[in-house]
């Protein structure tokens, strides 16, 4: 009886496969504060040089650096760059908004 219970449950499984549903891709956001330009400074120290290059690569947008506990606007700007410091004094994230 087992085995049949097993077998049926066998038979099933191209079944379940076929309805499983297809993964969709997340969509790409557009590059609107040169995150791709300065995404190679994650994980650096946000020391004094760090930041003015940032700003330099990042021009003309605008930067704003967050640190932990730091209070924010709720404004949404995509033109600004968001780069988040994370409790070591590293760039942990960076994102348009």
């Amino acid at each position: 009886m087992t085995f049949r219970s097993g077998a049926a449950a066998l038979a099933l499984l191209p079944l379940c496969a076929a309805s499983a549903l297809p993964l969709k891709a997340e969509p790409v956001a557009p590059d609107t504060c040169s995150l791709a330009l300065t995404a190679r400074f994650v994980g650096a120290r946000a020391i004094a040089e760090v930041r003015s290059t940032v700003g330099q690569v990042a021009r003309p947008h605008p930067v704003r650096w967050i640190a932990p506990g730091q209070a924010i606007t709720l404004d949404q700007n995509p033109d600004r760059l968001n780069v988040i410091i994370d409790e070591t004094g590293r760039i942990a994230v960076m994102r348009c908004g």
